[in-house]
């Protein structure tokens, strides 16, 4: 069968880099197949994918060689404009291609672009906006929107030019679970309906990889590894080695010596049950209480909010509504809920970015009137926080501008640099860098001046396993020295092994906060939230009733409880 997309040794240089981001990488890419093309941050994924659509070379500076043939022609033939028609691309921040003013309007845009007269375009917009549950705000302006509902925009107006391959870079990266699955549930229907093929750059595989056909692994701009899903389930040892997550049913299957047959919950309990005897009726340990505000001694107080209330601009539609909220010092707090919930609009107002409609915040004791040195924020984009020229005046330059460092550098600073492999990109442009780098760099930025609070938007946005492991053991150190986190997140994974607290919001009002045991076993919660439990809890109530929360979790108590550690030998049923 002929390719749809053909990779043909190539090679892709920047323009002011020595080293190419992409290196003599060849692939094929059938007709109607649907392929994760994934790695470790800075790999070259991103840099592959705007190959497909004639961005690389046309629109970029740099040199590539090799070929790079879609629908059976070169791109170096055809314009970005002419291969658009072939392929609808999604970039890794959605607003990087959002234009116009409203929703129904930005979808429209593409195909006015291509001269279809308005009739026959607008039913097409509203499909497209159907297909990504946006159709209730076509007429909301862009600027209302959140961060994922940016991303499930970006997603509608290229479908809405019915492209034959769609490329997307990480377009889950800043959904809720909810939204994430009916992104993904798109897809899906999109590659079997309609036999699109699909090229998606992403990190979240737990997510990801049951639907998709064929993985790509790269390091360093090569390709070192493809193969179909299963193969996938069977090579955990190969993905952890380049940062990748596995599902966790898998990693459980696999650290108790069993072949998984898929990422499953119910056939990774089954062969689980087959090897080891296991109860399916333990009753799990009482949960530890998350101490109520009140008991806690004031003195420990590093953010206090009281009855806040805020809107954007209709006092009939609050964003946040009568929100009680207190934050105590040496805590690592995630935040959760579903797009749209409010969660950022919290940070912002803690963070001094905006003004309460009703109620009050207190920092340290002292109440908000405006942005505090104490209060440190990274934005959920990045590059709206990058602004030097070169990585460490990036990093030094807060350190420099607030306590007066002639040379804006500190051992702290080159600590920060090490902690998160960021070695070697000091005198890189940061805005130069993968989506994942620039996050990191503004963490960087930010905790150099150790702010005794911490606000993080998504700070594991476009990152691999490894360097999420990397920022959240940084946090801990930071809290264990006595600083307050708030971290929005979408990553049940991560909430629940590195967060001492879960805070939950839906429709702006906190509807649980807790410790994640607690959170995550209320499951009629969970769903108005638009959250999903960790796989591994699933796995454990299902398999013994527990309330583990993590992939060690679950083995450990496996490995106790069964004979020791030792498996079955009879391999009775």
């Amino acid at each position: 069968m002929d390719s749809m997309v053909e990779f043909c040794n190539v090679s892709f240089t920047y323009k002011h880099r020595n080293a190419p981001s992409v290196n003599r990488f060849s692939l094929r890419i059938l007709p109607g197949e649907f392929l994760l093309l994934t790695g470790a941050t800075g790999c070259g994924k991103s840099t592959l994918l705007k190959m497909l659509n004639g961005l690389i070379p046309h629109e970029s500076g740099g040199e590539l060689d090799g070929e790079i043939i879609v629908c059976g022609q070169s791109t170096r033939s055809l314009s970005v404009a002419a291969m658009s028609h072939t392929v609808g691309m999604v970039f890794q921040n959605p607003d990087d291609q959002i234009f116009s003013t409203t929703v129904f309007d930005e979808v429209n845009f593409v195909l006015e672009n291509m001269g279809i007269p308005f009739v026959q375009a607008k039913p097409q917009v509203l499909e497209a906006l159907q297909l990504v549950g946006l159709l209730d705000k076509a007429e909301t302006s862009v600027h209302a929107l959140s961060g994922g509902q940016k991303q499930r925009l970006a997603v509608a107006a290229v479908l809405a030019a019915k492209p034959k391959v769609l490329a997307l870079d990480e377009p889950i990266s800043q959904l809720d679970p909810q939204g994430a699955g009916e992104l993904l549930a798109v897809l899906k229907r999109l590659n079997i309906d309609r036999e699109i093929t699909i090229v998606l750059v992403e990190h979240r595989l737990h997510e990801v990889l049951p639907l998709c056909h064929r993985v790509a692994i790269m390091e360093a701009g090569k390709l070192i590894w493809q193969g179909g899903r299963e193969a996938a389930y069977s090579r955990p040892e190969l993905f952890a080695a380049y940062g990748l997550r596995l599902p966790q049913p898998v990693m459980i299957c696999h650290q108790l010596g069993i072949a998984a047959r898929s990422a499953d919950i119910g056939d990774a309990v089954a062969a689980i049950r087959q090897r080891y005897r296991v109860s399916a009726y333990e009753l799990p340990a009482a949960l530890p209480k998350q101490a109520a505000a009140e008991e806690q001694p004031l003195r420990q107080a590093a953010v206090a909010v009281r009855q806040l209330s805020f809107f954007y601009n209709r006092p009939a539609q609050p964003v946040l509504n009568n929100i009680d909220f207190t934050v105590f010092s040496g805590q690592f707090i995630a935040l959760m809920g579903s797009n749209g919930a409010g969660k950022s609009t919290l940070l912002h107002l803690i963070g001094g970015l905006l003004k309460p409609a009703a109620g009050e915040i207190h920092v340290l004791g002292k109440k908000v009137t405006g942005v505090s040195s104490a209060v440190g924020m990274v934005l959920q984009n990045p590059d709206f926080m990058l602004f030097n020229n070169t990585v460490q005046e990036e990093i030094g330059f807060s350190l420099q501008q607030r306590k007066g460092d002639s040379c804006g550098w500190s051992g702290y600073c080159q600590l920060l640099l090490e902690k998160l492999g960021l070695t070697g990109l000091e005198t890189d442009f940061p805005l130069a860098l993968s989506r994942g780098q620039r996050l990191r760099v503004a963490i960087a930025a930010v905790l150099a001046c150790q702010p005794a609070i911490l606000l993080l938007d998504e700070p594991t946005t476009g990152q691999d396993i490894g360097h999420i492991e990397d920022i959240a053991q940084l946090l801990k150190e930071y809290t264990s020295a006595g600083g307050a986190i708030v971290f929005c997140t979408h990553d049940a994974e991560v909430a629940a092994r590195f967060a001492d607290r879960i805070v939950v919001m839906r429709q702006g009002r906190i509807v649980a906060d807790d410790v994640p045991a607690a959170v995550f076993q209320d499951q009629a919660m969970l769903e108005s939230a638009g959250l999903k439990a960790p796989a591994a809890l699933l796995t454990a109530q299902a398999l013994y009733g527990g309330t583990a929360l993590t992939v060690e979790e679950v083995v450990g108590y496996v490995r106790q409880k069964c004979l020791g550690g030792f498996p079955r030998t009879d391999f009775a049923s």
